[in-house]
């Protein structure tokens, strides 16, 4: 076989490789401790690639983090937050420990180390294949108990900040390249950004509550068993942001699948159950919706280097535009 060094072949630029599965059962069979034969297969590659893993007696799911922006070890943040939670309790899909005792471990790749950790299998079915009013308040519940942990995980006297909040701002450059074809686009979403910067800074000063959230809710990334039990999972994108804003990613991802309304009002009940919101989280809900529309159109931008820009022209970009633009000139953002 003859080298690619030893061709006059250009050696092209990676954005996106997949590793092989069975590279991904060897690692695993040296590294944590399972029983006998270890098998692994690729079920999604995209945002991130996940791997369903199994052993002689238990199935995991495993993820390979795609190379971005952030950097590789920015994982523990997520992982060390699930660990916490784990200790007390909480329901989450949460990291496997190596025989060491480390929760990630990391692979050269031809566009940079990716991280790479392995979860609990998450039973039962997502939300959205289940769907009840009794889960989605459940669910409310539970995420109202996370964000009580995150104060407790965070140590009194934590200062909470914006900056996660606004990462959208990341991914602008490549939102403005992604809707190259549509002037208003390139003209309103900077506009929207920059006085979305100023009103969450307003916000913060107000004292609406920030804290240790999610920040990628919604109905697929909740599992609920024949028992009724659920398990929260896919804390890819953890971090500080406002806890209301955590809570309208959900309802926003409810309206986005086009469930009933009576969900979505279901899990707002439930959270009141254990964190009732302030009064002004209630008057910025449609100011936390259209945050979620925008961070999720920026997103896929700066995703499409990787993914694919077809893949991602979903829910086709009039819909989304309107969406965003619509709520922010009702919030004097545009």
């Amino acid at each position: 076989m003859t080298s690619l060094l030893e061709t006059d072949l250009p050696v092209a630029q990676i954005s996106h490789s997949v590793l092989h599965p069975d590279f991904i059962a060897a690692e695993v069979a040296k590294r944590y401790p399972v029983t006998g034969t270890v098998e692994a297969w690729l079920l999604y590659r995209g945002m991130n690639d996940v791997y369903l893993v199994k052993d002689a007696t238990t199935r995991f799911a495993l993820r390979v983090w795609r190379k971005t922006y952030r950097d590789v070890d920015d994982v523990a943040y997520e992982l060390n937050f699930l660990a916490f939670m784990k200790s007390r309790q909480f329901p989450a899909s949460v990291a496997v420990p190596q025989h060491d005792g480390s929760l990630y471990w990391k692979a050269a790749t031809p566009e940079g180390p990716r991280a790479i950790a392995m979860y609990d299998w998450a039973p039962g079915k997502k939300f959205g294949e289940c769907l009840s009013e009794d889960s989605a308040h459940k669910i409310g519940a539970a995420l109202a108990r996370m964000h009580l942990l995150g104060n407790e995980w965070a140590g009194e006297g934590h200062q909470f900040t914006t900056k996660t909040a606004k990462d959208y701002n990341i991914c602008m450059p490549a939102l403005v390249d992604f809707v190259y074809d549509r002037p208003d686009d390139l003209r309103d979403y900077p506009i929207i950004a920059a006085n979305l910067d100023k009103r969450l800074d307003e916000l913060a000063a107000a004292g609406v509550p920030l804290g240790v959230c999610h920040r990628d809710f919604h109905p697929s990334n909740v599992h609920v068993d024949d028992a009724g039990t659920i398990t929260l999972l896919d804390f890819d994108a953890a971090g500080e942001d406002f806890l209301m804003q955590d809570v309208q990613n959900y309802v926003w991802g409810n309206l986005f699948y086009g469930f009933s309304d009576a969900y979505g009002v279901a899990f707002e009940e439930g959270y009141q159950t254990v964190r009732p919101f302030t009064p002004e989280e209630i008057a910025n809900k449609e100011l936390f919706l259209m945050a979620k529309a925008l961070r999720l159109v920026a997103g896929m931008a700066e995703s499409s280097k990787a993914v694919g820009r077809g893949t991602l022209r979903f829910r086709n970009l009039d819909w989304l535009g309107d969406y965003v633009k619509t709520r922010a000139r009702g919030c004097g953002l545009l």
